[in-house]
């Protein structure tokens, strides 16, 4: 009997904590879902309208990750769909997602009214004739993919007359149809279609977005195919609205407007910089962790309940891992698309400084040839009249050397082949550059020499910056680091291409190098344009560029942060508008 009593006491206290549990769970996700009302400022029709609309069908491309896509089992993730989350928590809105199959259905339902809302889209004019937009909240460049039989495409003029391949409905289809009428157009209902026409070369190139272009393509494993071009168009995307609901519109702009830097980070670092984290939920814990002490105690049923929840939990994690790769091989493909833009700044430069001292030996060798012929007719004259010369006969043999400048030529034989000799010594130097630059090191460090590495870029930037700017070196005697040296090449490239492009006309840059404590400092200082505080605060964010549209990648600082971080270096800098721009690195000294 007494035993009785223990069981039923238990299984009382089991059913306590449940109910706990359960209200514990009730509160959490009433909280959550109640509108923040006070926090937008929504006016009394906002709300009204609010109460009448809870729930909102929303249309999005089931192929465009990492911005926005379905998984096999009809559930849609990406970027564009967190920002809707957060909007659903601050406004008690319930988005329900439709299940198209490719972009182009998509946009033919907002058009008939079945769809009300787009989760990701750019503002062209005749989309203007059916949805209304918010602000853009994130931008995606529009990049030229090719096979690798091209190694480069200027811009899209290039493809004039050329197959070319976009996605059905896709902003890249009304930018070439509108702007290049040249161009043959190829539509793919998606970039996975797309792609496949270029890998099997039915097409010339694919002009896509570059961050989810590379997304599918590594997820293909197209190795033949590559980053060719740049264009001056990106997707500026914001959330499209039916146009006959502009309350909508205002309330939704209302709702991205409050949402915090921080939040908007986390949700760009979770798909970009491929952040993992997760926040813990505690409600979980009372939810499973325990009612399960107790279940562990009496029941055996619960104890084989728990295997096949750990089993779930474990196939769940190994597809968070394989998220987790494809993601990082995305972002790779990006930073190697940054590292041969470099390399073709530097191609240039290096062709252009062969190209004087060959020069020099090739007008060398004009005028060696000239003199030489000179002397040997000279010379053979001799030999003919030696034997038996007169006045008149030695006469003659002046007037020829004074014809040919045979006195002259003489002299001059030997300045041109110095010369020739300075520009086979330049190209000695511009090759011994190169090579330094280039010098790879593999996955280990090696000891390497800052002021060489720096000596080298200058060799080779020389043509950016020889008639307008003066370099100023102050190389202080510094020990050699364990590094790797041709990354360290690509951060002084980024950094003294950036010093001489902010230079309008003339000015100086100041580069020094010096021990202090234990580490090795570099100093580049420029007399440019500076940068205002906005520049400033975003100058380390990835696809962040305050150049002209389609001159940069917004990439050579965040990855130049990246390569000091890998070193456990520091890198800052000291900026003022007007003044110009100084960036410090500091580089351990290890041996």
């Amino acid at each position: 009997m007494k035993k009785f009593k223990y069981i039923l006491v238990i299984v009382i206290l089991f059913l306590k904590i449940s109910i706990i549990s359960y209200s514990i769970n009730v509160y959490h996700n009433s909280d959550k879902n109640s509108p923040i009302y006070q926090n937008l400022n929504l006016t009394d029709e906002e709300k009204q309208w609010l109460d009448k609309h809870k729930v909102i069908k929303v249309g999005c491309d089931p192929n465009w990750a990492p911005f926005e896509y379905l998984d096999k089992d009809g559930n849609v993730y990406g970027i564009d769909i967190d920002y809707l989350k957060l909007i659903e928590e601050k406004t008690g809105i319930k988005f329900i997602f439709t299940q198209e199959k490719t972009w182009h259905e998509v946009i033919n339902k907002i058009k008939s009214k079945d769809i009300d809302v787009l989760s990701g889209v750019n503002e062209t004019t005749n989309r203007l004739d059916f949805l209304n937009f918010t602000k853009p909240y994130i931008s995606n460049p529009i990049s030229i993919f090719a096979n690798e039989e091209i190694t480069h495409i200027r811009d899209l003029n290039e493809l004039k007359g050329k197959k070319v391949v976009v996605v059905k409905g896709y902003y890249t289809q009304y930018i070439l149809k509108t702007f290049y009428p040249d161009i043959e157009l190829i539509l793919a209902d998606s970039p996975q279609e797309a792609l496949k026409k270029l890998h099997k070369q039915k097409v010339v190139a694919y002009v896509e977005g570059m961050i989810n272009a590379n997304f599918y393509l590594k997820e293909a494993n197209y190795k033949s195919i590559r980053l060719v071009g740049k264009t001056h168009y990106e997707y500026k995307l914001a959330i499209g609205v039916r146009n006959d609901w502009p309350e909508l519109i205002t309330i939704l702009q209302k709702a991205l407007d409050s949402i915090s830097e921080s939040e908007k980070n986390n949700i760009y670092y979770k798909w970009i910089s491929l952040s993992t984290s997760k926040d813990f939920n505690y409600t979980l814990l009372v939810q499973i962790v325990v009612p399960l002490f107790v279940l562990l105690i009496f029941f055996f049923f619960w104890n084989r309940r728990l295997r096949k929840e750990v089993k779930r939990r474990e196939q769940a994690q190994l597809d968070l891992n394989f998220a987790f790769k494809k993601l990082k091989d995305a972002q790779t493909q990006i930073v190697q698309t940054e590292k041969m833009a470099c390399v073709g700044v530097l191609t240039a430069g290096i062709t252009h400084e062969i190209k004087n001292p060959l020069n020099y030996i090739s007008l060398g060798l004009g005028g060696l040839k000239d003199g030489i012929e000179s002397i040997l007719t000279i010379t053979d004259k001799y030999e003919e009249l030696l034997s038996n010369i007169s006045i008149s006969e030695l006469k003659e043999l002046e007037e020829l050397k004074e014809k040919l400048e045979f006195n002259f030529y003489k002299k001059e034989c030997l300045s041109l082949t110095d010369d020739m000799n300075k520009g086979v010594e330049n190209i000695s130097e511009i090759t011994k550059s190169l090579n330094t630059f280039s010098y790879f090191s593999g996955k280990n460090k090696v000891l390497a020499d800052v002021n060489t590495g720096i000596k080298s870029t200058l060799v080779l930037l020389r043509s950016q910056y020889k008639h307008k700017i003066k370099i100023i070196e102050e190389f202080g005697d510094v020990p050699e680091i364990k590094c790797f040296p041709g990354k360290l090449n690509q951060v002084y490239v980024n950094l003294i291409s950036n010093a001489i492009q902010a230079i309008e006309e003339q000015g100086t840059i100041t580069i020094k190098t010096f021990k202090e404590n234990n580490r090795v400092i570099v100093s580049i200082k420029d007399t440019g344009k500076g940068m205002s505080e906005e520049e400033q605060k975003n100058l380390f964010k990835p696809f962040f560029t305050s150049k002209p549209i389609g001159t940069g990648t917004g990439l050579g600082l965040a990855i130049s942060k990246n390569i000091i971080d890998e070193h456990n270096g520091e890198i800052e800098f000291n900026s003022k508008k007007g003044k110009g721009t100084e960036f410090i690195i500091r580089l351990p000294i290890e041996i």
